[in-house]
C-alpha cells in the first residue's frame, strides 16, 4: 500500500480529484492530506472521495496552518464519521498521545511520527492504528517492531529538491525510489513519501528563471527513476511560455522515443503533455505540477495493482 503525503494546495487536490474521476487512482493508494485551509477545492475533494467510498486520511493538527476544518458544514461532519475518513495526527511528545481520547472507538486512524518524535509506542498503537514513521527515526521504528506491530508505514522523502530549477539540468536523470520493491521485504505494511514535490513547503510560488518538468518512470528493473526536463533560456524570468515549450520539447522527444516503455510508464498526464505540445499552449506552472503528480500516482498504482 502507498500513502502519498500531499498538501492542501489547489493543484495537489485537483490532481487527486481528476485521477479519481478518470478511474486512474488505484485502491492501493490512500492519500494523506495536510490541509492549509478549508477551501472549496478541499471540501469538494472530501465529497468526491466519500461519494466513491474511497479511503482518505486528513491530518487534523497540520504543521502548516491553523486548519479550522468544516465545523459548520453538516455534510462534511457526516463524512468525517464514515469508516473511509481516517483522522491523522502528528505526534511529537507523549503529551500528544492524549489526542487518542478524541478518536471514536473502532475508527481507523493514522499517527505520524516525525524524524524527532519521541513517544511511548505502547500508548500509540491500538487495533485501529496505522503508524507512519519517518525512516530517519530509527528509535521509533525499532520500538514499533519490538511490539510486533504489523501496520507500520515507512515515511521518507524521495524527491531531491534543488535550490533553482536550472540546477536540475546538472543531473537530469536520478534514482527516485525503490520502496515499492522493498517495503514488504523490510517488514512494512506500506510506504509513504511526498510524491514529486518533496517535504519542503512554501506557501506561495515565485517566477523561476527556468521551467522544469519532473517525470518519474520505471526502468527495466522496475526501479522508479525521475527525469528532469529543463528549459534552455534561463537567464531571467521573462517569457515562461517559451521556457515551457523548450522543456516540453525534450519531454515529448523522450516520450516518443523507442526506449520509452509505454506499457509501464504511459499515463493520462503524459497524453495531456502531448496535447499541450500539439496545441502550443502554456498551461501555467501549477498545472505542470498537477500533471507530474497525476503521472506519478497513476503509474505507481498500475504497478501495485499488477502485483496481485
Amino acid at each position: 500500500m502507498y500513502y502519498p503525503l500531499l498538501r492542501g494546495k489547489q493543484n495537489e487536490l485537483l490532481a487527486l480529484r481528476e485521477l479519481l474521476k478518470e478511474g486512474k487512482l488505484s485502491k492501493k493508494i490512500i492519500p494523506i492530506i495536510e490541509p492549509i485551509k478549508a477551501s472549496s477545492s478541499f471540501r469538494i475533494l472530501l465529497q468526491d472521495f466519500s461519494r466513491e467510498n474511497r479511503n482518505l486520511a486528513v491530518i487534523q493538527n497540520s504543521k502548516l496552518a491553523n486548519y479550522p476544518g468544516f465545523k459548520d458544514n453538516k455534510e462534511i461532519i457526516e463524512i468525517k464519521k464514515s469508516k473511509e475518513f481516517m483522522p491523522t495526527y502528528f505526534l511529537y511528545k507523549n503529551n500528544d498521545c492524549d489526542i487518542l481520547n478524541e478518536i471514536p472507538q473502532n475508527k481507523p486512524h493514522m499517527m505520524i511520527l516525525d524524524e524527532k518524535s519521541e513517544v511511548d509506542i505502547k500508548r500509540v498503537i491500538t487495533s485501529n492504528t496505522f503508524l507512519i514513521i519517518n525512516t530517519n527515526n530509527r528509535e521509533m521504528l525499532q520500538d514499533a517492531k519490538q511490539e510486533n506491530f504489523s501496520r507500520i508505514i515507512e515515511l521518507h522523502d524521495s524527491y531531491e529538491k534543488k535550490n533553482r530549477n536550472q540546477d536540475y539540468a546538472e543531473d537530469q536523470d536520478q534514482l527516485f525510489s525503490m520502496e515499492h520493491l522493498l517495503y514488504k521485504k523490510d517488514g512494512f505494511y506500506g510506504f509513504s513519501d511526498y510524491s514529486v514535490i518533496g517535504s519542503d513547503y512554501s506557501e506561495s510560488g515565485f517566477a523561476p528563471k527556468a521551467v522544469a518538468i519532473h517525470i518519474v518512470y520505471f526502468d527495466s528493473d522496475n526501479k522508479l527513476r525521475i527525469h528532469h526536463f529543463v528549459s534552455d533560456t534561463n537567464e531571467d524570468i521573462s517569457n515562461p511560455a517559451n521556457k515551457f515549450k523548450e522543456a516540453l520539447k525534450k519531454l515529448i522527444s523522450w516520450y516518443s522515443s523507442d526506449t520509452f516503455n509505454k506499457e509501464k510508464n504511459n499515463s493520462s498526464a503524459l497524453e495531456e503533455f502531448k496535447r499541450l505540445s500539439i496545441a502550443g499552449t502554456y498551461p501555467g506552472l501549477g498545472i505542470i505540477k498537477r500533471l507530474a503528480i497525476k503521472h506519478h500516482l497513476e503509474i505507481l498504482g498500475q504497478f501495485l495493482d499488477g502485483e496481485d
